[in-house]
């Protein structure tokens, strides 16, 4: 099944959303929060995989068990709200982000 137009511009936003926040510097002057963090997994994992469908990580596994919770937490949410949110979220961050400019224009 083809993508329509505004899916297929949705679909080039949100990867090059993925790119850009893949390839922040690790010392570099935006350093996301945790929970920004978690909030960009969970909405990359919904519009990829879908609603999670594994079982939760163990108490022991604390990173696991959160970014399952955040994942967990989307629910139904579709794979086209999913990569709008992620694009929307990048764009509140963007101030703190050159890159992001580059690629939205």
């Amino acid at each position: 099944m083809a993508l329509d137009g505004g899916q297929s511009l949705l679909r080039k936003r949100f990867e090059a959303a993925v790119k850009t926040i893949q390839n922040l510097p690790k010392n570099g002057s935006y350093q996301p929060s945790h929970s920004v963090q978690l909030k960009f997994y969970s909405l990359y994992k919904q519009a990829n995989n879908g609603p999670v469908k594994s079982s939760r990580p163990s108490m022991f596994d604390v990173v696991g068990r959160a970014k399952w919770d955040a994942w967990k937490a989307l629910g139904d949410m579709s794979a086209e709200e999913a990569m709008q949110a992620y694009v929307d979220e990048i764009m509140s961050v963007g101030s703190s982000l050159s890159a992001v400019r580059t690629w939205w224009k």
